[in-house]
């Protein structure tokens, strides 16, 4: 099993550093040159996803309905909003601060640490504050709201609507380049259906940083979910090393001033922070959470939009 966790994020690394599906441009890009392209592939990848998810979830008799499906709350939004903030101030989000640094962005040594310094500082006091708002927020599993026929076209029709709403922005605003996003993005939706088939779990990036303030106490029974995670995390940045040295287009990027590394110390502590209160991050929170049929993904993506806006007005300041 420990080896599936080192396989799966070789995998995603070499998906997400192959095909440049970066969800801070799937954020920022709209608000800046105008351009959907990302945001819309991500849409795509999580459509692909959701139908695999789906069948699985369907035949599992309940068993794996509530893998990936998060509480709508404050936490959640002002979590979001935070995590938003923070990525674009550090210049990206929990998974790419692994492929930039294995493509070889030295600033991210800065990131990578201060987002797990964030992440445990919400869980020092997130049972005495963030809990509270938690017990009685909404767990909404469309197919156990509206039945399991209407859950599914109902998250099928919100992917479809933002995709032609974004696709129309476009269309006035910025003119569309030939990549490799979809198809990138369709491939990471495949490979997440794998991963769901074979451990039985959902791909996240921070939740593995929760055991990096458990290491004194955890216990035998917990290794694997301790090591599994933060082994898949070593394979993601694994993963995109391998990809970049294939490609021959490793080469260092030097920090370029003081001023670089206080953006990314700040953007990765907002990020860390606003993961743990959130429950999740760009990937667990938003792509994993809307392909596995849970409406918190949606009221997650429109904090993080908020956020981003806010964060990229800060980054005119300081510019």
């Amino acid at each position: 099993m420990i080896l599936w966790y080192l396989l799966f994020g070789i995998g995603f690394g070499v998906i997400l550093q192959r095909s440049h599906i970066c969800f801070v441009s799937a954020m920022s890009d709209p608000q800046i040159t105008g351009s959907t392209e990302i945001f819309r592939s991500i849409l795509i990848g999580i459509l692909t996803s959701s139908l695999g998810i789906t069948i699985m979830k369907y035949l599992s008799n309940g068993a794996l309905d509530l893998l990936g499906v998060s509480t709508i709350s404050i936490p959640l939004m002002f979590g979001a909003f935070l995590f938003g903030i923070g990525m674009m101030l550090a210049g990206t989000c929990a998974s790419g601060m692994f492929i930039r640094l294995a493509e070889g962005c030295m600033v991210h040594l800065f990131t990578i640490p201060s987002v797990i310094i964030g992440y445990l500082i919400g869980t020092k006091h997130y049972t005495t504050l963030w809990s509270n708002f938690i017990v009685d927020a909404p767990v909404i599993f469309l197919p156990h709201e509206i039945g399991w026929s209407a859950g599914i076209v109902s998250n099928i029709l919100i992917i479809l609507l933002l995709y032609l709403a974004a696709r129309k922005y476009e269309s006035s605003t910025a003119i569309s380049y030939q990549s490799n996003y979809l198809y990138g993005a369709i491939c990471l939706g495949i490979l997440n259906v794998l991963h769901f088939f074979v451990l039985k779990s959902t791909w996240s990036i921070t939740g593995a940083f929760f055991w990096f303030g458990e290491l004194s106490t955890v216990k035998v029974d917990s290794l694997m979910a301790a090591l599994g995670p933060n082994l898949r995390n070593f394979g993601l940045f694994l993963g995109a090393f391998l990809s970049v040295l294939v490609c021959k287009k490793f080469h260092i990027q030097k920090i370029r001033s003081y001023k670089q590394i206080l953006k990314s110390v700040i953007g990765g502590l907002l990020m860390g922070y606003g993961a743990c209160i959130a429950g999740g991050c760009n990937i667990s929170a938003f792509f994993i959470s809307a392909a596995s049929l849970s409406l918190s993904a949606w009221i997650f993506l429109i904090f993080l939009f908020m956020g981003s806006f806010v964060g990229i007005k800060i980054l005119y300041k300081l510019l």
